[in-house]
Protein backbone atom coordinates (compact mmCIF):
# COMPACT_ATOMS: atom_id res chain seq x y z
CA UNK A 1 0.00 0.00 0.00
CA UNK A 2 2.29 2.49 -0.70
CA UNK A 3 1.52 5.96 -0.83
CA UNK A 4 2.76 9.60 0.13
CA UNK A 5 2.76 8.96 3.53
CA UNK A 6 4.16 11.02 6.14
CA UNK A 7 7.25 7.56 6.57
CA UNK A 8 11.63 5.77 12.49
CA UNK A 9 15.33 5.60 17.92
CA UNK A 10 14.70 8.15 20.23
CA UNK A 11 11.91 11.05 19.60
CA UNK A 12 11.95 14.24 18.07
CA UNK A 13 8.14 15.59 18.33
CA UNK A 14 6.31 18.00 17.89
CA UNK A 15 6.51 20.99 20.27
CA UNK A 16 6.38 24.21 18.11
CA UNK A 17 2.92 25.93 18.99
CA UNK A 18 2.25 27.05 15.15
CA UNK A 19 2.60 23.03 14.60
CA UNK A 20 0.06 22.57 17.15
CA UNK A 21 -2.28 25.25 16.24
CA UNK A 22 -2.08 23.58 12.52
CA UNK A 23 -3.00 20.39 13.64
CA UNK A 24 -6.05 20.82 16.20
CA UNK A 25 -8.46 19.77 13.74
CA UNK A 26 -6.78 16.55 12.67
CA UNK A 27 -6.48 15.95 16.31
CA UNK A 28 -10.38 16.62 16.95
CA UNK A 29 -10.89 14.31 13.89
CA UNK A 30 -9.04 11.66 14.96
CA UNK A 31 -10.52 12.02 18.66
CA UNK A 32 -14.01 11.41 17.54
CA UNK A 33 -13.23 8.76 15.16
CA UNK A 34 -12.12 6.72 17.73
CA UNK A 35 -15.01 7.44 20.12
CA UNK A 36 -17.28 6.16 17.22
CA UNK A 37 -15.33 3.32 16.64
CA UNK A 38 -14.59 2.36 20.43
CA UNK A 39 -18.54 2.55 20.51
CA UNK A 40 -19.47 0.47 17.68
CA UNK A 41 -16.81 -2.53 18.66
CA UNK A 42 -17.97 -2.67 22.30
CA UNK A 43 -15.31 -3.16 24.09
CA UNK A 44 -13.14 -4.33 21.17
CA UNK A 45 -10.92 -1.63 20.85
CA UNK A 46 -7.88 -1.43 22.98
CA UNK A 47 -5.69 1.11 21.65
CA UNK A 48 -5.46 4.42 19.67
CA UNK A 49 -2.97 6.44 18.20
CA UNK A 50 -2.81 9.18 16.14
CA UNK A 51 0.89 9.62 13.77
CA UNK A 52 2.86 10.64 11.20
CA UNK A 53 2.93 15.08 10.48
CA UNK A 54 -0.08 15.40 12.91
CA UNK A 55 1.98 14.23 15.54
CA UNK A 56 5.17 14.60 14.42
CA UNK A 57 4.80 18.47 13.39
CA UNK A 58 4.39 19.85 9.94
CA UNK A 59 0.65 18.72 9.62
CA UNK A 60 -0.82 21.31 7.06
CA UNK A 61 -4.34 20.89 5.61
CA UNK A 62 -3.16 21.35 1.51
CA UNK A 63 -0.08 18.82 1.68
CA UNK A 64 -1.02 16.59 4.37
CA UNK A 65 -3.54 13.21 5.42
CA UNK A 66 -4.67 12.03 9.25
CA UNK A 67 -2.71 9.08 10.59
CA UNK A 68 -4.34 6.56 12.54
CA UNK A 69 -2.92 2.72 13.95
CA UNK A 70 -6.50 1.03 15.38
CA UNK A 71 -5.35 -1.76 17.88
CA UNK A 72 -8.39 -4.49 18.69
CA UNK A 73 -8.53 -7.39 20.73
CA UNK A 74 -6.95 -10.22 19.14
CA UNK A 75 -10.51 -12.19 18.86
CA UNK A 76 -12.09 -9.75 16.90
CA UNK A 77 -14.75 -11.44 14.97
CA UNK A 78 -15.54 -11.25 11.27
CA UNK A 79 -18.65 -8.62 11.44
CA UNK A 80 -17.06 -6.61 13.79
CA UNK A 81 -14.48 -5.90 11.62
CA UNK A 82 -17.00 -5.67 8.60
CA UNK A 83 -18.77 -2.58 10.53
CA UNK A 84 -15.55 -0.70 11.34
CA UNK A 85 -14.76 -0.94 7.64
CA UNK A 86 -17.79 0.84 6.51
CA UNK A 87 -17.86 3.29 9.77
CA UNK A 88 -14.47 4.27 8.52
CA UNK A 89 -15.28 5.19 4.99
CA UNK A 90 -17.98 6.60 6.21
CA UNK A 91 -16.04 9.38 8.48
CA UNK A 92 -13.31 9.33 5.80
CA UNK A 93 -15.32 11.72 3.70
CA UNK A 94 -14.97 14.31 6.49
CA UNK A 95 -11.64 13.92 6.72
CA UNK A 96 -9.46 17.27 6.80
CA UNK A 97 -6.35 17.89 5.17
CA UNK A 98 -5.77 17.28 1.40
CA UNK A 99 -4.76 13.42 1.83
CA UNK A 100 -7.88 11.96 3.65
CA UNK A 101 -7.35 9.28 6.09
CA UNK A 102 -4.86 6.61 6.08
CA UNK A 103 -5.80 4.49 8.75
CA UNK A 104 -5.27 0.57 9.82
CA UNK A 105 -6.94 -1.83 11.99
CA UNK A 106 -4.16 -4.10 13.66
CA UNK A 107 -4.98 -7.19 16.39
CA UNK A 108 -3.17 -6.42 19.55
CA UNK A 109 -0.92 -9.40 19.36
CA UNK A 110 0.76 -8.10 16.04
CA UNK A 111 0.92 -4.85 17.66
CA UNK A 112 2.71 -6.01 20.58
CA UNK A 113 5.24 -8.28 18.23
CA UNK A 114 5.64 -6.37 14.99
CA UNK A 115 7.30 -8.82 12.28
CA UNK A 116 6.68 -9.34 8.21
CA UNK A 117 4.86 -9.76 6.71
CA UNK A 118 3.29 -6.99 9.06
CA UNK A 119 -0.28 -8.65 8.97
CA UNK A 120 -3.66 -6.02 9.18
CA UNK A 121 -7.13 -6.12 9.66
CA UNK A 122 -8.05 -3.55 7.91
CA UNK A 123 -6.74 -0.59 6.28
CA UNK A 124 -8.72 2.32 4.89
CA UNK A 125 -6.43 4.64 2.46
CA UNK A 126 -6.95 7.56 -0.32
CA UNK A 127 -6.07 6.57 -3.71
CA UNK A 128 -6.94 7.89 -6.89
CA UNK A 129 -8.85 10.87 -5.24
CA UNK A 130 -11.52 7.84 -3.42
CA UNK A 131 -10.87 6.53 -0.13
CA UNK A 132 -10.81 2.92 -0.39
CA UNK A 133 -10.68 0.01 2.03
CA UNK A 134 -8.03 -2.90 2.00
CA UNK A 135 -8.66 -6.38 4.16
CA UNK A 136 -5.81 -8.01 5.28
CA UNK A 137 -7.37 -11.60 4.55
CA UNK A 138 -7.29 -10.62 0.79
CA UNK A 139 -3.23 -9.10 1.49
CA UNK A 140 -0.10 -11.47 3.12
CA UNK A 141 0.38 -7.97 5.11
CA UNK A 142 1.36 -4.27 4.84
CA UNK A 143 5.30 -3.35 5.07
CA UNK A 144 3.82 0.21 5.92
CA UNK A 145 3.07 -0.90 8.90
CA UNK A 146 6.41 -1.41 10.52
CA UNK A 147 7.03 2.46 9.79
CA UNK A 148 3.72 3.33 11.24
CA UNK A 149 4.89 0.95 14.53
CA UNK A 150 8.31 3.18 14.71
CA UNK A 151 6.27 6.11 14.37
CA UNK A 152 3.30 5.38 17.27
CA UNK A 153 6.03 3.97 19.48
CA UNK A 154 8.50 7.59 18.97
CA UNK A 155 5.67 9.90 19.24
CA UNK A 156 2.16 8.85 18.98
CA UNK A 157 -0.27 10.87 20.40
CA UNK A 158 -2.97 8.65 22.39
CA UNK A 159 -6.21 9.07 21.41
CA UNK A 160 -7.34 5.70 23.81
CA UNK A 161 -5.64 3.07 26.01
CA UNK A 162 -2.35 2.55 26.80
CA UNK A 163 1.00 4.70 25.82
CA UNK A 164 2.00 3.21 22.33
CA UNK A 165 5.03 1.72 24.06
CA UNK A 166 2.76 -0.58 26.37
CA UNK A 167 1.09 -1.71 23.14
CA UNK A 168 3.35 -2.37 20.35
CA UNK A 169 6.87 -3.82 19.98
CA UNK A 170 9.84 -2.34 18.83
CA UNK A 171 10.44 -2.49 15.62
CA UNK A 172 14.32 -3.80 14.34
CA UNK A 173 16.62 -1.01 13.16
CA UNK A 174 17.33 -2.91 10.27
CA UNK A 175 13.78 -3.56 8.93
CA UNK A 176 13.15 0.43 9.45
CA UNK A 177 16.72 1.07 7.43
CA UNK A 178 15.58 -0.68 4.32
CA UNK A 179 12.17 0.62 4.79
CA UNK A 180 13.50 4.07 4.59
CA UNK A 181 15.36 3.30 1.38
CA UNK A 182 12.90 1.95 -0.59
CA UNK A 183 10.46 4.61 0.29
CA UNK A 184 13.20 7.44 -1.34
CA UNK A 185 13.18 4.70 -4.36
CA UNK A 186 9.19 4.55 -4.75
CA UNK A 187 9.20 8.67 -4.12
CA UNK A 188 11.34 9.48 -6.75
CA UNK A 189 9.49 7.25 -9.40
CA UNK A 190 5.87 8.76 -8.19
CA UNK A 191 6.15 11.45 -5.69
CA UNK A 192 7.00 14.87 -5.91
CA UNK A 193 10.07 16.54 -4.73
CA UNK A 194 9.67 18.00 -1.80
CA UNK A 195 8.00 14.16 -0.74
CA UNK A 196 10.90 12.58 -1.87
CA UNK A 197 13.83 15.10 -0.54
CA UNK A 198 12.25 15.84 2.77
CA UNK A 199 11.89 11.92 3.48
CA UNK A 200 15.56 11.58 2.62
CA UNK A 201 16.34 14.64 5.11
CA UNK A 202 14.13 12.61 7.98
CA UNK A 203 16.05 9.09 6.54
CA UNK A 204 19.38 10.95 7.59
CA UNK A 205 17.99 12.19 10.54
CA UNK A 206 17.44 8.56 11.57
CA UNK A 207 20.25 6.97 10.01
CA UNK A 208 23.09 9.20 11.83
CA UNK A 209 21.12 9.86 15.38
CA UNK A 210 18.55 7.26 15.61
CA UNK A 211 15.68 9.81 16.26
CA UNK A 212 12.30 9.79 13.90
CA UNK A 213 11.06 13.19 12.96
CA UNK A 214 8.79 14.38 10.88
CA UNK A 215 9.68 15.66 7.47
CA UNK A 216 9.97 19.49 7.86
CA UNK A 217 11.70 19.06 11.00
CA UNK A 218 14.00 16.53 9.25
CA UNK A 219 14.50 19.10 6.20
CA UNK A 220 15.57 22.12 8.78
CA UNK A 221 17.88 19.70 11.10
CA UNK A 222 19.83 18.91 7.75
CA UNK A 223 19.78 22.35 6.87
CA UNK A 224 21.05 23.52 10.25
CA UNK A 225 23.97 20.67 10.13
CA UNK A 226 25.11 21.49 6.52
CA UNK A 227 25.17 17.73 5.66
CA UNK A 228 23.00 18.59 2.17
CA UNK A 229 22.44 20.43 -0.30
CA UNK A 230 20.73 24.03 1.09
CA UNK A 231 19.26 24.60 -2.35
CA UNK A 232 17.41 21.37 -2.67
CA UNK A 233 16.41 21.43 0.42
CA UNK A 234 14.86 24.67 0.90
CA UNK A 235 13.54 24.64 -2.26
CA UNK A 236 11.70 21.36 -0.84
CA UNK A 237 10.32 22.84 2.37
CA UNK A 238 9.09 26.12 0.45
CA UNK A 239 7.02 23.06 -1.60
CA UNK A 240 5.85 21.50 1.62
CA UNK A 241 4.44 24.42 3.26
CA UNK A 242 2.89 25.74 0.27
CA UNK A 243 4.72 28.54 -0.33
CA UNK A 244 5.67 27.06 -4.06
CA UNK A 245 4.26 24.79 -6.43
CA UNK A 246 4.77 20.93 -6.67
CA UNK A 247 7.19 19.69 -8.33
CA UNK A 248 8.82 16.98 -10.03
CA UNK A 249 12.55 16.14 -8.58
CA UNK A 250 15.04 17.83 -10.21
CA UNK A 251 18.41 16.12 -10.86
CA UNK A 252 20.61 17.88 -8.11
CA UNK A 253 17.41 16.45 -6.01
CA UNK A 254 17.49 13.05 -7.31
CA UNK A 255 21.07 13.03 -6.62
CA UNK A 256 20.72 13.89 -3.14
CA UNK A 257 17.77 11.26 -2.75
CA UNK A 258 19.88 8.20 -3.73
CA UNK A 259 23.24 9.13 -1.96
CA UNK A 260 20.83 8.41 1.32
CA UNK A 261 19.29 5.59 -0.33
CA UNK A 262 22.97 4.36 -0.72
CA UNK A 263 23.99 5.11 2.84
CA UNK A 264 20.56 3.20 4.64
CA UNK A 265 20.67 0.26 2.24
CA UNK A 266 24.86 0.11 3.00
CA UNK A 267 23.95 0.27 6.22
CA UNK A 268 21.23 -2.53 6.83
CA UNK A 269 23.37 -4.55 4.56
CA UNK A 270 26.26 -4.40 7.59
CA UNK A 271 23.64 -5.45 10.22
Amino acid sequence: MRRPVDPAGSLVSMNDAADLAAAAEARAYAAELTAELDTGLDGALTAAYLHGSAALGGWTPERSDVDILFVAADDLSAAAAASAGHALLRAADDCPGRGGLECSIVTAGAAARPAPPWPFVLHVGARDGQQKLYRGQERAGDADLLMHYAVCRAAGVTLTGPPPQAAIGAVARPFILSYLADELGWGLANATESYAVLNACRAQVYLRQGEIVGKVAGGLAVLDDGSSPAEVVQRALDQQRARAPERPAGPDAVAFVQRVAAALKAEAAAR
